[in-house]
């Protein structure tokens, strides 16, 4: 790559530019668009964003998948500080492909772990039965399952919007429909009974759920992504410093 930074314009659709085996990222990786590709180099990653829109893309080939490119979502506000630099940062991009967990060959076994617990003599008594008397919120388990339909019917998965977690692509067919519903603003906000649409929530994997949930004041969803990002990119500047 020897042009860090090329922007064009002209697209009829974010799925042109993500996805067009000729003008798109797939044609740009393939040598089909025509530009000087000795003067500028082989092209590494495609960004894309509509100008007033949250979130915006950044792609990468990938001959494994049939489109030619994997494609990863991240804030807009990101792709703008790119824009205003001039150029985008290697590690950085290829951060929002890389997974924030490790891998299992990474993570100590669970006999590993055992060896560095403390062996303390200490023993709870559980599983008894108590009588417990709880005021709750009201909450519609009927929306969340309709949020989860429309996500299903927009983008055929149900992918964590603050990490990309999949279920179904890690657990197989026991994660298949399955992920968490967060409500935007939080319900313990209401003083009274309120409307809440399909707008007012997000999907998001049970452990950003619980950690956004631990945050004050309350970080949006696209805070957690860029928080995220930011722990993937300096990994990322770490291992290629080592």
């Amino acid at each position: 790559m020897k042009t860090r930074w090329r922007k064009v314009k002209g697209h009829t659709s974010i799925d042109n530019a993500l996805y067009g085996p000729r003008d798109g990222a797939p044609g740009l990786f393939s040598n089909k668009v025509r530009i000087n590709y000795v003067q500028h180099g082989v092209p590494l990653f495609v960004l894309v964003w509509r100008d007033g829109e949250e979130y915006g893309y950044v792609a990468k080939p990938d001959a494994s998948e049939s489109t030619g490119v994997t494609v990863r979502e991240i804030p807009v506000d990101q792709l703008l500080r790119y824009e205003e630099s001039g150029e985008a940062p290697i590690t950085e991009l290829q951060s929002f492909f890389v997974s924030a967990a490790k891998s299992a060959e990474e993570s100590p076994s669970v006999a590993e772990q055992a060896k560095v617990l403390p062996v303390e003599e200490f023993v709870a008594e559980e599983g008894g039965f108590v009588l417990a008397v709880h005021i709750e919120r009201e909450r519609d388990s009927a929306l969340a399952a309709m949020k989860k339909r429309a996500v299903l019917a927009a983008l055929g998965y149900l992918r964590c919007e603050a990490c990309d977690f999949d279920f179904s692509e890690v657990y197989g067919e026991i994660g298949e429909g399955f992920c968490e519903v967060h409500h935007i603003r939080p319900l313990s906000e209401r003083d009274v009974a309120e409307g809440t649409g399909l707008e007012d929530l997000a999907v998001l994997c049970s452990n950003c759920h619980s950690i956004i949930h631990r945050t004050s004041p309350l970080w949006t969803v696209l805070d957690l992504r860029a928080h995220l990002a930011h722990v993937r990119w300096s990994r990322l500047n770490d291992a290629v410093a080592r």
